[in-house]
């Protein structure tokens, strides 16, 4: 301990000795250290940590098999049935996601809120911080009035933390709510990067006969593995359940069976994708060890006589590698520090980087013992990694030489590369590897921004997202036509029409119906299948600029008495009509027949690069909702006409609640949000490391320019021109440079393959990509050689001659 306390004391005296030095090595280690503790925060919410519940090992989500494929929907119904019947199981909850308007403080905000099964909080093993949570045995039927469970978070920051408010009631979408309870901090549900509000319980909030549809999958499932039963086990159990019930309930559940997903299999499908990021900063991270390294090299030259007389004085290369190392963990711990500042720095910026919408995006950032943790260990693999050749390098130092005062005090081989350029290479090699998959995420965005997406994205719209908050009555299904055809007379207004959801905007893109198709033999046996729909108001396709290919579309005559009608996309037509012969037909859509009077084209339903699928346009005005998206086509800037629009909803509805409003350009922006972020992500990254790369390509010019200073005088003496003298110094650094980008292309080669389920209509190999990250390396590499090369002209030829 004397020794090491005697090290430190030693290696903060040397450090403070040099404050340029350590500042640049320590800002140096914080931007890579800093970079690697934000990534790893987002990685480690949105991925790798643990759910905030009891043994989160024990739980797995149950996936649905259906011959359209697997997924997380499953039918209430069919829960009470496995939670019943399933032995390999303690428990299963469902939830189901919707919106409420919160009315609080003489405040109206939109909030996420789950609607959940009564042993939602009992499976998940989570207890409230104030009042109780849903109770199966108490909840199981309902309550006699609704009842919620708040988040913490709103709590806190909605309800002012009023330690009595559990029992008091408040204001949820006009209706009066109890609360039950508070739920604790750390938990905000299980959608990791969206933050549930509240809980409220389902056989309050949906219709009885609804919760009894077996074809009604509108919830998803999580379950508790009994203590000591094997995954298989449960998984063997859950598929023998579904085929019961397949057989019991052919017309809802024929080809149906269960699965399970682990927390740990999720871990495994997510994990490529961490890599990918953790991967991408961690080549930034030896960006910054191999500048560092660079630095301590160069310093190491100026401190060969300390090091001569510590050798002298008896110190040996193992107590000089200590003292060495003792040096980097110091800057080490202060670059670690600065980058922790950083990291929370940017979580601050969360919110201005999460995809526009109402609700809270992202996931739950702050600093833990995890991060905390993760920053000591990057700190000690970066002191490893930079400290390694330098002490190393001192500990060859030629003890007689040195102390006579003649060169070459450091053994070299004739054909050696000295270690610093081979550290510069090394940058040079990285930041064309990085630059090249930062070109290849841009190409690909630039690929998807131009994406036929089903309707104009050149019109000037604007979407609002509304629904009354009134007592319901019929008269709140006219609201969006009545809406729309006010709105048509405004000045500035094209056209106006409504629709339960407007394309790509996320939300409500998965609501389906279950349909027939007489005459057309469905998979293995069905009567009915899923199929997505979208009501849409009189037109609605003129006002998007969606195609009708093929018949009409929708007449105003056409109501609620009247035939029912549809108009179904291209892909669908293709599915079972292969002929393309579709106007006129029949479809049965939940028991009423329907007649297809139109073929729209492809559109894209909810992400950009959805692959096409059956989809159906119903009339608004045969399927009419007290919600959806009031949609407007303007003459001018459509930002200008939103709070006219406005005005008018409050003059028809003044208890209608405005939750989003968008316009076309904000659709385009959430739908590109996912690839946009990647981009600037690896971009910035980039760039960073770039600037990091050149910092240190200049720092070596710089010192072989210091060394080679006598050799440039007696040149210039000779009468060697200045871009003669340039150029031999360029020339130095261009070998490097090459050498640089040679390996860093070799290694992109290898690397970009492993984007390839990243890209949209680019290929890994793209020549473009990989000769925009060489060229630009290359231009910023050399003007970071033409400042110490132009400085090399300016060498005094006495001062030179007389140097040393």
């Amino acid at each position: 301990m004397r020794t090491l306390i005697q090290d430190l004391r030693y290696g903060l005296r040397m450090l403070a000795r040099n404050p340029g030095f350590t500042t640049v090595a320590v800002l140096t280690l914080a931007l890579g250290i800093g970079a690697n503790t934000a990534i790893f925060s987002l990685v480690d919410g949105m991925f790798l940590r643990p759910l905030p519940v009891a043994h989160p090992g024990e739980l797995a989500t149950i996936v649905v098999k259906t011959p359209e494929g697997a997924g997380r929907e499953i039918s209430y119904a069919d829960y009470l049935d496995l939670r019943q019947q399933a032995s390999t199981l303690t428990g299963i909850a469902v939830w189901d996601r919707e919106s409420r308007f919160l009315n609080s403080m003489d405040e109206s905000s939109q909030i996420l809120v789950d609607v959940v099964s009564p042993d939602y909080f009992a499976v998940l093993g989570v207890k409230a911080v104030l009042g109780r949570a849903f109770v199966p045995e108490i909840d199981h039927g309902g309550q006699p009035e609704p009842a919620v469970v708040i988040s913490y978070r709103v709590w806190k920051g909605r309800l002012g933390g009023d330690p009595e408010i559990a029992g008091e009631t408040i204001k949820m979408t006009g209706k009066t709510v109890r609360v039950l309870g508070v739920a604790p901090p750390h938990f905000q549900g299980l959608e990791r990067s969206v933050p549930t509000d509240a809980w409220l319980l389902a056989p309050n909030e949906v219709d009885d006969a609804q919760l009894k549809r077996r074809d009604y999958r509108g919830f998803e499932a999580m379950a508790r593995l009994r203590h000591g039963v094997p995954t298989n086990q449960a998984r063997a159990e859950l598929d023998m359940l579904g085929r019961r019930l397949a057989a019991s309930y052919p017309a809802t559940n024929r080809a149906t069976t269960f699965g399970l997903l682990t927390e740990s299999e999720r871990f495994r499908d997510d994990l490529p994708l961490s890599l990918f990021a953790m991967a991408v900063v961690g080549l930034v991270l030896l960006i910054s060890c191999a500048n560092v390294a660079g630095l301590l090299l160069a310093r190491a030259e100026t401190r060969r006589r300390e090091v001569a007389l510590r050798v002298a004085l008896g110190a040996g290369r193992a107590r000089l590698f200590r003292q060495f190392m003792t040096e980097g963990f110091l800057l080490s711990i202060a670059g670690a520090a600065l980058g922790l500042l950083l990291t929370g720095w940017l979580m601050g910026l969360q919110s201005a980087l999460m995809p526009p919408g109402p609700f809270q995006m992202g996931p739950d950032l702050h600093i833990d013992v995890r991060l905390t943790l993760f920053t000591v260990i990057v700190s000690v693999f970066a002191t490893l990694i930079f400290t390694f050749a330098p002490a190393l390098q001192a500990g060859k130092t030629e003890l007689t030489k040195v102390l006579k005062g003649e060169e070459g005090s450091v053994r070299h081989g004739r054909y050696r590369l000295p270690v610093r350029n081979i550290l510069v290479i090394g940058q040079i090699a990285v930041s064309v590897l990085l630059l090249t998959a930062s070109a290849l995420l841009f190409r690909s965005l630039l690929h998807s921004m131009h994406l036929p997406v089903g309707f104009d994205i050149r019109k000037n719209l604007v979407v609002v997202n509304l629904f009354s908050t009134g007592q319901p009555s019929p008269e709140h299904t006219k609201l969006l036509p009545l809406l729309a055809q006010r709105v048509r007379g405004l000045p500035g207004v094209r056209r106006a029409t409504c629709a339960s959801r407007i394309l790509l905007s996320g939300s409500g893109g998965g609501a389906d119906k279950r349909v027939s198709i007489p005459g057309i033999e469905l998979p293995q046996g069905q009567t009915t299948i899923p199929i997505k729909f979208n009501s849409v108001g009189l037109g609605y396709f003129e006002t998007v600029g969606t195609r009708i290919l093929q018949g009409r579309d929708f007449a105003s005559s056409e109501g609620p008495e009247s035939q029912k009608v549809a108009i179904v996309n291209e892909t669908m037509v293709r599915r079972f009509w292969p002929g393309g012969d579709a106007i006129g037909r029949s479809l049965r859509i939940e028991g009423v027949d329907y007649q297809i009077v139109g073929i729209a084209e492809d559109a894209k339903i909810i992400h950009l690069h959805d692959a096409p699928e059956p989809y159906m346009y119903l009339p608004f005005a045969q399927t009419p909702s007290d919600w959806g998206a009031l949609i407007v086509e303007t003459a001018g800037d459509p930002g200008s006409m939103i709070q006219t629009i406005k005005r008018e909803i409050r003059a028809v509805d003044s208890t209608a609640a405005i939750w989003e409003v968008q316009t076309s350009r904000d659709l385009m922006r959430y739908a590109l949000w996912d690839e946009l972020m990647s981009a600037k992500l690896v971009g910035a990254l980039s760039l960073l490391g770039v600037f990091l790369a050149a910092v240190g390509l200049y720092g070596v010019v710089a010192f072989v320019v210091q060394r080679r200073t006598r050799e440039i005088g007696i040149r210039i003496a000779l009468g060697a021109r200045r871009n003669q003298v340039i150029g031999l110094v360029l020339l130095q650094a261009l070998k490097l440079v090459g050498a640089g980008i040679f390996v860093g292309l070799a290694a992109a080669l290898i690397a970009t393959r492993l984007m390839a389920s990243m890209l949209y209509g680019v290929k890994p190999y793209d020549p473009i990509s990989f000769a925009a990250g060489a060229f630009l390396v290359a231009a910023i590499a050399l003007l970071a050689s033409y400042v110490p090369a132009r400085r090399a002209t300016k060498v005094d030829p006495m001062v030179a001659l007389r140097y040393e």
